[in-house]
């Protein structure tokens, strides 16, 4: 079927079913990959083909704003469960050091 696409260099800005100045015609099957027009398709060798590094970006530039608020507390709780993690490993080690010092100096029985 006959589209007319908006390209900014090769991505697919916008797709519409009618002629527009500054818009290619283009014969594509449909139905049309879903999110075509959100810019992150690339015109690639007379096809539409999904870039996945520029959706993820989109997809990051798009989050609303307590997701992204969400997503800070998150790391900040992952990091702090992090160093709890080295400060509970570094505690057992003295504590073993401490056993064996006190182990040592200990008088044997018997």
């Amino acid at each position: 079927m006959a589209f007319y696409v908006q390209l900014d260099g090769d991505i697919i800005r916008d797709i519409i079913e009618y002629p527009y100045e500054g818009y290619q015609e283009a014969e594509i099957q449909t139905p049309l990959p879903i999110g075509i027009n959100a810019g992150y398709y690339r015109w690639q060798d007379g096809q539409a083909v999904l870039d996945q590094s520029l959706k993820d970006e989109v997809d990051k530039a798009s989050r609303s704003i307590e997701y992204v608020e969400l997503e800070n507390r998150l790391a900040a709780a992952e990091a702090e469960n992090k160093k709890l993690a080295e400060e509970s490993n570094a505690n057992q080690l003295a504590l073993m050091e401490l056993h064996m010092l006190v182990l040592s100096v200990l008088p044997d029985e018997g």
